[in-house]
């Protein structure tokens, strides 16, 4: 066996935490796993796992060398995948990952027009507003709302989503329409929480952080819309997100003169010398698109 499959194995085994889980999923006697991981370890003199009866634990040192063993597999299969498709269609699978209103609404409408382009590529499309440790789970792409925090990922922008304040007609009849921020005290907001446990809704307008009150938390967009709708208090939300919702009038914009500041929209993928082919037609397909519904102005 070479190293760079002992490599493999090595991250198989750190993935799982199971020496018996890894050798399920390479398809490969528990013997052999065990083996590359002691060969490992004997040749670069350092203890790679922890073992104990009822565990497997990365040691510090392979704690250290596990994203170099990722990134050099990552570069490996990279670079056969250049060698194999350099005068071939554009073909395999992308691991994507965004928020699943702009997954929902925008982008998946719109994949017939991508596959009809390239028809041997294959998306595998996730949904969720939560950072995406993108080695660790071998997914190629993210696209994400907000500011981002320093990272070895390279971000591509797409643009700024405009922000707006919103309720329901039938909360507005209720509670009255806040005319600035000395009447939000007797007003409730839908809680969007980043952290588990956080109580309250908070208003932003510029550097300000306004606490409300809230009768509901929520963790995913769709049912923060949605209990705007029901009258459950106010949102603040990307335009694109509720223009329908405005243009019916299930929604009522609010508060217009104290807007949340505009929130950068990115894409990120791994920092690589060399971007798949099949990733790099996918992001020219996808930034025009979301640059074109997302980043509106009104």
């Amino acid at each position: 066996m070479d190293r760079l499959q002992q490599f493999a194995i090595f991250v198989e085994v750190a993935k799982r935490e199971s020496f018996s889980e890894a050798a399920l999923r390479l398809d490969l006697p528990r013997s052999t796993v065990t083996s590359a991981i002691q060969s490992l370890e004997t040749y670069y003199k350092v203890r790679l796992f922890q073992r104990t009866t009822r565990r497997v634990s990365l040691t510090q040192d392979g704690k250290r060398v596990l994203p170099d063993c990722q990134n050099l597999l990552m570069d490996y299969q990279l670079l056969e995948q250049m060698i194999q498709t350099h005068n071939q269609d554009y073909q395999g699978i992308l691991k994507v990952d965004m928020p699943s209103r702009i997954s929902h609404q925008i982008v998946v409408p719109a994949l017939h027009d991508f596959f009809r382009q390239y028809p041997n590529i294959q998306i595998q499309l996730h949904s969720s507003d939560h950072l995406t440790n993108l080695v660790e789970q071998e997914v190629d792409c993210v696209v994400r709302v907000g500011t981002l925090e320093n990272s070895s990922l390279i971000a591509k922008s797409i643009g700024r989503l405009e922000m707006v304040n919103c309720a329901s007609p039938d909360y507005l009849q209720h509670f009255g329409i806040p005319h600035g921020l000395e009447d939000l005290p007797q007003h409730y907001m839908v809680n969007y929480p980043n952290g588990v446990g956080e109580q309250q809704g908070i208003f932003f307008y510029g550097q300000e952080r306004i606490k409300l009150n809230a009768r509901l938390s929520v963790n995913n967009t769709e049912a923060y819309i949605q209990a705007a709708r029901s009258g459950l208090g106010m949102i603040q939300i990307p335009y694109y997100d509720v223009r329908e919702d405005l243009a019916k009038g299930s929604l009522i914009e609010i508060l217009d003169s104290y807007k949340c500041s505009a929130l950068p929209l990115n894409m990120l993928y791994p920092n690589r010398q060399y971007i798949p082919r099949r990733l790099d037609v996918f992001m020219s397909w996808l930034i025009p698109l979301l640059q074109q519904h997302c980043c509106l102005a009104r």
